[in-house]
């Protein structure tokens, strides 16, 4: 191989076809998690749609259970009474779960130095 062969490309065209087939690679990589981001948008979308609508069906079935409790005590203590006790007891469990999370949260954001107890 000598370095005068005209068939032989100089440094300057393969340093210039590197540089074009590192662009190519680029673009077609670029092009590729285009490609993925929105395959996977399109199911995160679906999945939040279903998960928002699975939360709401679930809220309608709790309320609906709540209605149904109080109408089971109206007979025996009255409307008003019954309304009240379920009212209290939903919002002891409310606030029971709400300070149950606040210490699970907390513990979760708790310093680093924190974490041998």
């Amino acid at each position: 191989m000598s370095s005068n062969d005209p068939d032989q490309p100089g440094v300057a065209t393969l340093v210039a076809r590197t540089v074009e087939d590192a662009k190519r690679w680029s673009r077609a990589e670029i092009a590729y998690y285009k490609a993925l981001a929105g395959d996977r948008g399109k199911d995160v979308g679906t999945g939040m749609g279903l998960g928002i609508a699975a939360i709401v069906l679930g809220q309608a079935a709790l309320i609906a259970a709540l209605v149904g409790i109080v109408l089971t005590l109206s007979p025996l203590i009255g409307p008003g009474w019954a309304t009240l006790a379920v009212v209290l007891a939903t919002l002891a469990l409310a606030g029971l779960l709400a300070w149950m999370a606040v210490g699970k949260m907390r513990r979760a954001t708790r310093p680093v130095s924190d974490m041998t107890s």
